[in-house]
């Protein structure tokens, strides 16, 4: 699943729940829940996450991320602190690959338990193709409308 739609979601969640200790494993379970639906990918992404079309998509989505991150703050101020902890634990899963973009498998592997979480994080993306794009635009859309209805 995209990041941007992990941030929507993790807004959504920072504006529902009030406890901080409840709000952050329910976004990360948001994450892996969603990671297990069918979306968007290719199948040769997972070996090249250091290729240049993954890095400008993974770019270009982060910045969306940290947009939609930065407005829904904006607009409820008085939540952002819910919304920083939904961001940052329904992106959370997703930001472990960047050590491996930055520094390469080899070195980050090496950290005890490194290889097996990730492995575990692509074995749940059961179904990552070119069509799962309408998947991520449902729930964008989906994310969107309830936001709006919070924010309204």
């Amino acid at each position: 699943m995209l990041l941007t739609n992990h941030t929507l979601t993790g807004v959504l969640i920072g504006l529902t729940i009030d406890d901080l200790a409840v709000l952050a494993p329910v976004g990360v379970a948001s994450h892996l829940a969603l990671d297990m639906v069918p979306h968007f990918g290719h199948p040769s992404m997972k070996s090249t996450l250091r290729a240049k079309p993954f890095i400008v998509l993974g770019s270009f989505d982060f910045t969306v991320s940290c947009m939609v991150t930065i407005a829904a703050c904006l607009a409820m101020p008085q939540r952002a602190i819910h919304i920083l902890v939904g961001v940052v634990a329904a992106d959370l899963p997703d930001l472990t690959y960047i050590p491996i973009i930055v520094f390469g498998q080899k070195l980050i592997y090496r950290i005890p338990g490194y290889r097996a979480m990730i492995g575990f994080l692509g074995r749940i993306q059961w179904f990552e193709r070119p069509i799962g794009l309408i998947t991520e635009y449902l729930w964008a859309a989906l994310m969107l409308i309830l936001l709006s209805s919070r924010l309204g």
